[in-house]
Parts: C-alpha cells; sequence; structure tokens
C-alpha cells in the first residue's frame, strides 16, 4: 500500500510539473498579471512603491494578497502565469468537486470539470486575476462554521476579501454564521486575520487603508468589460435608486436566512449569487466563485436546470470586436438566473421535506432546515 501511494504521489508530482511545463510554453501572459500581479511585488521588494501610490493604481486587493504573490512574481513571468494558472485551476475544480459530492451528486467529478473549462473559468485562467483565491476564502469559512474551526475561519476571511467584489455580502454571511459561537472561539479565529492586519500597518504603513480609498478615487476600476447590474439596468432605463433598494432588500434577506438558521451550503450558494448581483463592481472571471458553489450544489441537485445558466457563459467564447457591449450586457443575467433557480429548486425541496413530515406525523414529526 505504501509502494503504491507513493507512486501515485510522484506521478501526480510529474503531471503537475508536465502541466507547469505546458502553460509556461504555451500560455501567454494574461493581461491582469502582466499589468499588476507580476510587477507589482518585484517593484515592492525593489523600494519603488509603497501600495496603492502612482506606481500601483489600479491594484484594490489587500496588502496580503501582495505577499502571497511575491514567490511568483520571483520567477519568470510566464513561469509564475503558469503558477498561477494551475493553482486556481485546481482551486476551482476541487470546490466545486467537493461542493457536488456534499450536494449529492453521482458524478461530481463531471461537475467539477464542467466548472473548469466553462468559459467563465477559462477567462479566468487566461486574464491572471485572483478570483479563485477569494472562491478558497468563502469555502473555508463554511468548513469552519461546519467544523467550528477558528483557525480556518481565520483563514477564510483573510482570503475571502483578496477580490474585494467578492466579499460584499459573503464576509458578513461568514461571520453571521459563527454568531452562536463562544467568546474564546470568536477570539482564535480573530487571531490570524488580525495579525496579519496588523503586519500590513507595520509593513505597508498604518495610513494604507486610507491610501487604498484615494487610490481608488484617483483611478477607478476601468468599466471596460464590466458585468455590472448596476450598469446594465442603466442600460435599459432602470434609474440607480431602484437597483440601490432592490440590493439592499436582498442583501437584507440573505442576512436575515443567515442569521436565523445558520449557513448551510444551500444558504452560501444563495449569499454568493446575491454577491453577484450586488456587487457594484463585477467582472464575468469572477463568476468562477458562483460556479464553484450555488452551479455545482444546483447541478448536483437538478442537471437540467443548472445547464440553463451553463448556457449563458458560451456567447463569452465570441470576443468579436464590437460585440462585446452586447455579450457582456449577456453575462450579468448569469446570477440573476442562477439566483431565481436557486429559489425554485430550495422551494421544491422545502415541498418535499413538508410532505414527508406530514407522512411522518405531522409537521412536528420532522425538522425542516434548508
Amino acid at each position: 500500500m505504501g509502494a503504491k501511494r507513493l507512486g501515485a504521489g510522484l506521478a501526480l508530482v510529474l503531471a503537475i510539473a508536465l502541466a507547469g511545463y505546458l502553460l509556461a510554453q504555451l500560455l501567454p501572459v494574461g493581461f491582469d498579471y502582466y499589468h499588476w500581479y507580476w510587477p507589482l511585488p518585484r517593484l515592492w521588494l525593489a523600494g519603488q512603491t509603497r501600495l496603492y501610490d502612482e506606481a500601483s493604481r489600479q491594484f484594490f486587493s489587500p496588502p496580503w494578497a501582495l505577499w502571497m504573490l511575491t514567490p511568483l512574481a520571483l520567477l519568470d513571468i510566464r513561469w509564475g502565469m503558469a503558477g498561477l494558472t494551475l493553482v486556481s485551476a485546481a482551486i476551482v475544480g476541487s470546490i466545486a468537486y467537493a461542493v457536488a459530492r456534499e450536494a449529492g451528486a453521482a458524478r461530481p467529478w463531471l461537475i467539477a470539470l464542467l466548472a473548469t473549462v466553462c468559459p467563465y473559468s477559462l477567462e479566468l485562467l487566461f486574464v491572471g486575476t485572483l478570483d479563485a483565491w477569494s472562491l478558497l476564502g468563502i469555502y473555508l469559512g463554511y468548513l469552519a462554521i461546519r467544523r467550528r474551526s477558528p483557525w480556518l475561519l481565520g483563514a477564510g476571511l483573510l482570503l475571502t476579501p483578496i477580490r474585494p467584489q467578492d466579499a460584499v455580502i459573503t464576509l458578513p454571511a461568514l461571520l453571521l454564521g459563527s454568531r452562536g459561537w463562544p467568546a474564546r472561539r470568536l477570539a482564535r479565529a480573530a487571531a490570524l486575520p488580525g495579525g496579519v492586519f496588523l503586519a500590513s500597518l507595520l509593513t505597508f504603513g498604518w495610513d494604507w487603508p486610507l491610501r487604498w480609498w484615494q487610490s481608488y478615487v484617483a483611478q477607478p476600476p476601468h468599466p471596460y468589460l464590466v458585468t455590472s447590474t448596476y450598469g446594465a439596468m442603466q442600460v435599459i432605463g432602470v434609474p440607480a435608486a431602484a437597483m440601490v433598494a432592490v440590493s439592499l432588500i436582498l442583501s437584507g434577506l440573505v442576512f436575515a436566512r443567515v442569521w436565523r438558521q445558520g449557513l448551510s451550503l444551500q444558504r452560501l450558494g444563495l449569499a454568493v449569487t446575491a454577491n453577484a448581483i450586488v456587487s457594484p463592481y463585477m467582472l464575468s472571471q469572477s463568476y468562477v466563485v458562483l460556479l464553484a458553489i450555488p452551479w455545482a450544489w444546483l447541478a448536483a441537485r437538478r442537471p437540467w436546470l443548472a445547464a440553463i445558466p451553463y448556457a449563458i457563459s458560451l456567447p463569452l467564447l465570441i470576443r468579436a470586436q464590437g460585440l462585446w457591449d452586447r455579450l457582456g450586457l449577456l453575462a450579468v443575467t448569469f446570477p440573476m438566473v442562477l439566483l431565481v433557480l436557486l429559489l425554485v429548486e430550495t422551494r421544491r425541496a422545502q415541498g418535499r421535506l413538508e410532505g414527508l413530515a406530514a407522512s411522518a406525523g405531522g409537521p412536528g414529526g420532522l425538522r425542516i432546515n434548508l
């Protein structure tokens, strides 16, 4: 048995090494990785930027993301891009597999494969951005709450805001999910993010949060390729105030459900999907978070329903000049359709459990907690 495990381990290492080599030779360097995630750690190490200054505009991740990027930035840019791509693909595939398996899928590997090769995931891999790290943080936070592990929760709270737009609803939902923990466990959960935040103040200056805001105001995210719900609604004539009201209501409903019933996998999926609708800045590659959690959950339970939002991603393969604006607006419907289908499936499962409760001798015979 030991020899078999050793052989399997060596085969896995060789496969990863071969994949990394092929990616380094064939994969073009992504736009985001070329402009920010590879050069900025090198500039910081050379003392040419404090972060969130003139030399690092358009970098909106927290400072600890720079520490995490530094090992890859020490490599040649092609090898660094290959490393980031491998890590991101592994995160998306493994979390989609874990979610599908927990949801009872007969073939979780197929759902994981579909999530990894979806155009939104491929866009993430080719652009070279960090949404998969936020996905890992969200899922670690969920596991932490399920296992009541303070250190896992601390890691989740650190990683979730790596891409701030992925944390608008999900980060508060993780905090609400842990609200019943004793004070000592909460203190242990806060130790890791608190210690890293303190270290970031000492390293990048106590004023880095202020500099972050000033950098954002000086040069906000470029609107090109943005698939924000707010922008799409304005195109069809819906006032921004109306969209803000809808976002507040949707956020309140998600938080209320998590507050009352805790953070199950299904409610995590609702929070992730609502986050993509509510966030004022969203790119289609950020939808990998939706693919790996709520879409994988839906695909495990109702594959034909899950095929509907998946089909919305396919036009992304057409990147013809002049068509992107319309295709980008189409991408906005992905989280909207997914949210509706999640609610439909939740209601269907609720009705089924109520029927089982009735057959078991009345509503009191079975506890329903979706």
